[in-house]
């Protein structure tokens, strides 16, 4: 069992039935959409959670589709003003108000953490302490549903836990979660590292300008992904943003995907983007749908935690 499952403030205290029944009420609530195509189910891999196909699926078919109001991105945690107030100013204007923050900017040289990727894992970890489902925090349904025993992640974690030691933000956000809480930089300290796992082992990378606008709208970068100059793609942006996605995210890796991450172009009459997970060949019923992650064997048994899976 790795290591994070033995720290206090990661254990749940809900039954499995109730984690689903909030998870339920969470995807209802933001329009995450399957039309009974899907479930989520144990696979014949290595007895992993999955998503098992309810009925035979045609190509081209939207499998899962879902509100980005749906999903956990950068952008949710800026808007969150009790959130995002408890980390000191300073920070806030270097490292989470500045143009590299969407530019993916890399916490250090040699970092695999980029600052936006940190603080959404911040703002989890602050969701988690808090531990309250209330209107205003309706995301700790979706956030308590992500596997605390899945995985093995000792290596990613050994990677990352450099940076939460070295690099100042990191510091710094982890005493300020700690102050806020009255709880212990060490017990902080795991939150953030599993949080972490968690976006790097079921992260959707968005590149779609529509999207993005509409996810940052009230943040001060709801105009940073307008077109500025001739070689910019009219439609993606060079470097996309991570969002989690609830249902599409236990989506599992395979060489042999039959389904894939996109999102429809934007029409006169849509009102908000939808990100979906589209067959891309008939599905029978029962079958495991599984996207490609990417990367080489090593990133993904690395970054990915496959090491007992592939």
């Amino acid at each position: 069992m790795p290591v994070y499952e033995n720290r206090h403030l990661l254990r749940l205290l809900l039954t499995p039935q109730e984690q689903a029944r909030q998870f339920v009420e969470y995807c209802r609530a933001h329009q995450v959409i399957t039309r009974g195509l899907c479930r989520i189910g144990t696979t014949k891999r290595g007895g992993l959670r999955g998503l098992i196909a309810n009925k035979e699926i045609k190509k081209d078919e939207n499998v899962v589709m879902l509100s980005v109001r749906a999903s956990l991105h950068p952008g949710t945690a800026l808007r969150d003003k009790q959130f995002f107030d408890l980390l000191p100013l300073r920070e806030r204007e270097i490292y989470f108000l500045r143009r590299p923050f969407i530019e993916n900017s890399r916490l250090a040289d040699r970092s695999i953490i980029r600052h936006n990727q940190f603080l959404l894992a911040t703002y989890m970890s602050y969701l988690i302490l808090r531990n309250d489902v209330n209107e205003g925090s309706q995301a700790l349904k979706y956030v308590n549903f992500m596997p605390r025993n899945e995985g093995d992640f000792e290596q990613l974690m050994s990677n990352m836990s450099g940076a939460l030691d070295s690099v100042e933000v990191c510091q710094v956000c982890q005493s300020a979660l700690a102050s806020f809480f009255k709880v212990t930089q060490a017990e902080v300290r795991p939150l953030l590292l599993w949080s972490l796992s968690m976006i790097f082992s079921r992260m959707a990378p968005i590149d779609h300008r529509w999207t993005l606008r509409h996810a940052f709208s009230g943040t001060p970068f709801v105009d940073a992904f307008e077109i500025t100059g001739p070689d910019d793609d009219k439609n993606l942006v060079k470097e996309p943003i991570v969002f989690l996605c609830p249902v599409i995210d236990m989506c599992n890796h395979s060489d042999h995907e039959n389904v894939a991450l996109m999102v429809p172009e934007k029409t006169p009459t849509a009102h908000e983007p939808v990100i979906c997970l589209r067959s891309l060949r008939d599905i029978e019923n029962g079958e495991e749908l599984t996207m490609t992650y990417g990367g080489s064997p090593t990133e993904l048994k690395v970054i990915w935690g496959m090491q007992h899976v592939l």
